[in-house]
């Protein structure tokens, strides 16, 4: 099982993680959610920038600065400048942040700042033997692609693709005509300024937005589906719809959502609610339907949607869990955690009465509550916030705001009370 522990680093002073295939995180804003989570994408994406730095180099001209240095020292200063472009500066950060991923017991990652080169905080890369026998074994003269990303699976243990979707998304799909222009004219220091998770999430959304031509249908035109398959994909697309009420295409370069044969709203005048998902859905149903293994990390799924909403929302995000997929989230919803705890409820309940059970919550909505981790984030920590005895999320703690509330409402109603009284 993966591990994540980080030291000091933002509002995180200690957090031990060991990665389920879904995690759920939740507490106060600015408490150190989406630092945790862009760490956990910060080590899970490094398979794939290690397989585009061996494969640049293999093409590069044999006179190039890039070859005139090891695979090792190129890997440490990509480890290094990701850091950076994930987590800002280094310079404002405590002197003894450390951050750490165990892939497995023998292969390593380990972040942390030291003294260096007339630095203070110099961010320094340490990893495990296995790594550095890896790239050492790496020869640019017989490189099959294939076999490449095979050993770097093995070698990460990890066959998923680490995906990122960010908070703050209906600003990127409120530009949706204007983003292909914008972002091609900014010059490598402008889209540095970007932290590398939304980077990546920008790029990833134009270069799939092409494929949407003919809605999701036209993901698999052409390419056999099983029955079981489609009849998974057709639940997807019911609930896809009703988050977005309609659906998704692509005309001529515009995003839109069809709302019946005859009516469609263009995705920058559609609403807060839809510009919020609409990507969220889009990538979920892309690995679904193209049988892509995908680590999602998506931060706050409930965004602008009525409660209602959200729970179909998690209800697709089992769905993709339950296809092979692992996910981790972060949440301030209460309806979000009360949806997944009736999906873990219900993977209890089936054990005694599965019929029943499927009666009101299909199979596929299921989720295993041996494979589910939620962790409340506050004070530095991330400690967890699962009912071992229930298997399940304690909701009071994000609720309880719920009871100050009441109790408020209570003391002026007992006011009013009194005042009628005299």
């Amino acid at each position: 099982m993966h591990r994540l522990i980080i030291n000091q680093l933002g509002p995180i002073q200690h957090c031990k993680l060991d990665i389920r295939g879904t995690t759920i995180l939740t507490g106060y804003q600015a408490s150190g959610k989406s630092t945790i989570a862009k760490a956990v994408y910060f080590f899970r994406s490094l398979k794939e920038d290690l397989l585009q730095l061996i494969l640049r180099r293999v093409t590069e001209d044999a006179s190039s600065l890039l070859l005139q240095r090891d695979l090792k020292t190129d890997f440490e200063m990509m480890v290094r400048n990701k850091f950076l472009n994930t987590f800002g500066s280094s310079y404002g950060m405590d002197t003894n942040m450390t951050l750490e991923y165990n892939y497995t017991e023998n292969t390593r990652i380990g972040i942390s700042l030291k003294e260096a080169f007339q630095s203070p905080n110099y961010v320094w890369v340490e990893y495990s033997a296995v790594f550095r026998q890896f790239l050492g074994s790496i020869h640019s003269d017989d490189i099959k692609r294939d076999e490449l990303q095979r050993d770097l699976i093995a070698l990460f243990d990890d066959p998923y693709e680490a995906v990122y979707i960010p908070a703050g998304r209906s600003i990127l799909t409120l530009l949706s005509g204007q983003l292909n222009y914008i972002y091609s004219t900014m010059d490598d220091m402008q889209k540095r300024l970007l932290d590398a998770c939304t980077r990546d999430y920008i790029e990833r959304v134009m270069k799939l937005r092409p494929q949407f031509l003919a809605g999701l249908d036209g993901l698999l035109e052409g390419v056999p589906v099983s029955p079981a398959h489609r009849k998974l994909l057709g639940e997807a697309q019911r609930l896809i719809r009703q988050v977005l009420k309609g659906n998704y295409s692509v005309v001529d370069g515009e995003e839109r959502i069809l709302i019946d044969q005859s009516r469609y709203v263009k995705i920058n005048y559609a609403s807060s609610g839809q510009q919020e998902s609409v990507w969220i859905t889009n990538l979920l149903y892309y690995a679904l339907a193209l049988n892509k293994k995908t680590y999602f990390i998506i931060e706050e799924p409930e965004s602008n949607l009525f409660p209602e909403s959200q729970k179909l929302m998690i209800e697709l995000i089992a769905l993709v869990i339950n296809a092979g997929n692992n996910v981790l989230l972060t949440t301030h919803s209460p309806y979000v955690l009360g949806a997944i705890n009736n999906l873990l409820y219900a993977d209890i309940v089936q054990q005694s009465s599965p019929e029943q059970v499927e009666a009101i919550v299909p199979r596929s909505k299921w989720l295993c509550t041996e494979d589910c981790d939620a962790r409340f984030v506050s004070n530095g920590r991330a400690d967890s916030c699962m009912d071992p005895e229930l298997q399940q999320i304690d909701n009071s703690l994000i609720d309880d705001i719920s009871h100050v509330i009441n109790e408020e409402y209570d003391k002026l109603f007992e006011i009013e009370t009194d005042a009628k009284g005299e």
